[in-house]
Order: structure tokens, then C-alpha cells, then sequence
């Protein structure tokens, strides 16, 4: 966390997805945002992140998140399809729990109804989404009908979506090589907010689509984590049990590519 608002991050989010934050039990949650709410210090907007807990375990949570310094909690709590009903009764269950302001996780359409995001999105504290579900179709549905409220869609996909979704008014997106790189990250948005749309499409074409294409095909996130490993960040790429261990040259064959991408494994 310190080495990311070193870097001037704008925004730190704690989310499921290509992560481990699935992994962790409730407790570790709690420790967790305690501690990025501390490390981070107000330097960079802080967006927390529940489990998939009923409502009762989601009030308690969003007074602790408040309380250790996260701006805004992303509500994570359906694993399942949902009624369009069963969604708004969910977020009326947690209506005066705390006063900071929430957002959505859109896994998909048929967990989470896109009426009912847009529903929700008419509230006020409820102040953007992450969309995780179809990157194109969803995400840009979202952002059009939702345009006219105080409400942020973020891509949650790649560089290459975000080039559609900003020129539309997607306001902020999770970049797959912003952990270790976050100045590429950065200049990229610079150059869509500049309208420079050629330059980011070569951004994407030279950094993005070389490094997930291989990154994939080797595992996503042991070859993250190799990654931050390589930056002296984290200091093993064991994944959580029962994933077995990485390959014995993983490590050697992440910097490789890094060098070959990147022009240096570290930055």
C-alpha cells in the first residue's frame, strides 16, 4: 500500500475477481481493510469490500470500514441468481447501518438484474458500480442508463474496454497492469482524458494484450504474484490451499516476459 500511493494511485480497491480476496474468512477481511485504511492514511480514495454475507454481518462491517478510513465499501453478496426484488430488499435491509457510501458488484446479469442496478443506482449514497459482468453489452447499458444520476460505472475488465467505456462516461477503471506498473496505468488514462485515442489503443497493443495473453495461459494469478514478488513487494507466489505450488521457473520465466514486454522486470 505504501509503494502504491508512492506512486500517486488514485484509488485502492479491495475486490473478488482475479484476486485471492475470495479466499480470505471474515476475520481477515476486518484485519485487512484496518490495515490498507491505515497504511493508506487518506493518500488515495480507499474502496472497501465485504464477503458474501447475509445483511445483518453487512451492517456491522460497513460501520468498521467507516470507522478505519475507507471511503466507500463495494457490497459483495451474491454467489447465486437473484430476483430483481431480492437485490433492492437486500440494500433496503442495510438503509442507516453507517453514512458512507456504497457500490454495486455486477458478476453478471443473471446474479444481479440489470433493472435492479439501475434501480439502486437512483439512491444517493449508492455512488457507482464495478461491472465485472459482459464488457461490452452490460457495461455500456449501465453507463447509458445511469448517466443521468450521481453514479460511476467502472470497468472492471481491461485497458481495452475502458477505451470504449470512458468515451461514454466510464469514469475509472481496474487495469490488470496496475499493481506493478502503475504509471503506465496512469499515463494511459491521461492520454484518453487528452483525447489521444490512437496513442492509448497502441498502449493497449504494446503492454496490455501481450502481458494477459501470456499471463493466462500460465496461470493469472500465480503470474501476478510472481510479479509483485519480482518488485520486492510480496514475498512468496504460494497461492491459498488447496492451489498447489507454483512451477519450480515461474518466477524466472515471469521476469523474462516482464523484460520483454515491459523493458524491465522491476520498476
Amino acid at each position: 500500500m505504501e509503494w502504491l500511493c508512492e506512486q500517486k494511485v488514485p484509488i485502492l480497491l479491495l475486490t473478488a475477481g482475479s484476486s485471492e480476496f475470495a479466499s480470505l474468512v471474515e476475520e481477515e477481511i476486518w484485519q485487512l481493510t484496518a490495515a490498507v485504511g491505515e497504511a493508506n492514511a487518506g493518500r488515495s480514495v480507499f474502496i472497501a469490500a465485504t464477503g458474501y454475507w447475509k445483511p445483518s454481518k453487512t451492517r456491522e462491517f460497513l460501520v468498521h470500514a467507516d470507522t478505519v478510513g475507507a471511503d466507500t465499501v463495494m457490497v459483495q453478496f451474491h454467489r447465486e441468481p437473484l430476483s430483481h426484488e431480492t437485490v433492492v430488499r437486500y440494500f433496503d435491509l442495510l438503509e442507516g447501518a453507517s453514512d458512507i457510501p456504497l457500490m454495486l458488484l455486477l458478476g453478471s446479469t443473471e446474479q444481479f438484474p440489470l433493472a435492479a442496478a439501475i434501480e439502486l443506482s437512483q439512491r444517493p449514497y449508492m455512488v457507482g458500480m464495478k461491472n465485472d459482468g459482459n464488457s461490452f453489452s452490460d457495461y455500456y447499458d449501465l453507463i447509458r442508463k445511469t448517466r443521468d444520476e450521481a453514479f460511476a460505472v467502472i470497468s472492471g475488465g481491461q485497458m481495452r474496454n475502458f477505451v470504449f467505456g470512458y468515451q461514454i462516461g466510464s469514469p475509472a477503471y481496474l487495469c490488470t497492469i496496475a499493481p506493478f506498473r502503475p504509471d503506465i496505468a496512469l499515463q494511459f488514462y491521461g492520454l484518453l482524458v487528452d483525447n489521444c485515442i490512437d496513442e492509448a489503443w497502441q498502449m493497449v497493443y504494446r503492454y496490455e494484450e501481450p502481458w494477459v495473453e501470456w499471463a493466462v495461459e500460465r496461470e493469472w494469478l500465480s503470474s501476478m504474484k510472481s510479479t509483485l514478488v519480482l518488485q520486492g513487494l510480496y514475498p512468496s507466489n504460494r497461492r491459498c490451499p488447496p492451489h498447489p505450488p507454483p512451477p519450480s521457473g515461474l518466477l524466472d520465466e515471469v521476469r523474462a516476459k516482464l523484460e520483454e514486454v515491459f523493458g524491465t522486470a522491476r520498476i
